[in-house]
């Protein structure tokens, strides 16, 4: 059985990569070929596993836990993909941010969701090098540091509206506004927007032991890179009936991703959306 798991970011998160890129020390994870942030399968999947710990199947879905000797290891049952982006919400003049999605990022949604056995509405095309924009206003639209021309449809209003509802927690503000706040442009404005408003922030480590209790610095700056909050995310998983019926309780509820969460990071709202009926709404 498959499902898709969308991932809607309560706080920035920041699922790590395995090297620096330039300035910033701690990058996100980001898809070599397209640039666009992802969370690996790996990352998701050690989250999954956490949250559900203390369940009886949880070495049955996730595996034997690190700490096992060899010989009893078992690989898990359940297997989760890739979440891959879906939206990501990007700075404007008007409504202060609105959200960015793009023909790839949507084909990729869709597939996933013909993979899950899931129906969703066929996303309008992009018209040359204007962004389809679901706003009633100005042809020209600055969208982070970019100035875009943009032409309204009525199409993309009605996808956004269905992804929210699907996709989103049970808050009617933030659905109305994903709906009436999309950006639809090319494949290379929603990657460049992705590394432009991505937050970046400095840190540091200070001296604390016993021996030297004073604030000074003793690591850094070092840079860390985040996934903004608000992004939107889907991920395919797969597994038998008894292990979907586990994974259906993050179904409205907040998991927790990534690295930071002693500073309040990593906060994402699941929707857990299945072709036997149990689909969010």
């Amino acid at each position: 059985m498959r499902a898709l798991l969308f991932l809607y970011a309560e706080t920035p998160v920041h699922a790590g990569a395995d090297t620096g890129s330039g300035v910033v020390d701690l990058p996100i994870q980001r898809e070599v070929a397209t640039g666009l942030p992802i969370i690996k399968g790996e990352s998701l999947k050690g989250a999954l596993r956490e949250r559900f710990r203390d369940d009886e199947l949880c070495t049955e879905m996730f595996g034997s836990d690190v700490t096992q000797p060899r010989e009893q290891t078992r690989p898990g049952a359940v297997r989760v993909h890739e979440a891959q982006l879906v939206a990501f919400p990007a700075p404007t003049i008007k409504g202060t941010f609105a959200w960015m999605t793009s023909p790839v990022a949507q084909a990729r949604l869709n597939r996933k969701a013909v993979l899950a056995g899931l129906s969703l509405p066929e996303a309008p095309q992009v018209p040359g090098p204007r962004c389809l924009v679901t706003q009633k206003s100005t042809a020209k639209l600055v969208v982070g540091p970019y100035v875009v021309d943009s032409q309204h449809s009525e199409e993309l209003g009605t996808w956004a509206e269905q992804i929210a509802e699907r996709a989103l927690p049970d808050h009617d503000f933030f659905r109305k506004k994903f709906a009436g706040d999309m950006i639809n442009g090319g494949d290379e404005l929603l990657a460049a927007v992705s590394r432009e408003c991505a937050p970046v922030v400095a840190r540091v480590q200070l001296n604390g032991a016993a021996e030297e209790p004073t604030k000074t610095v003793r690591h850094g700056p070092f840079y860390s890179e985040y996934l903004p909050g608000e992004s939107l995310l889907a991920a395919l998983v797969e597994g038998r009936s008894e292990h979907m019926e586990v994974l259906a309780r993050l179904d409205g509820q907040v998991l927790r991703v990534g690295g930071d969460e002693s500073i309040g990071k990593g906060l994402m709202w699941c929707r857990l959306w299945r072709a036997d009926g149990a689909a969010a709404s």
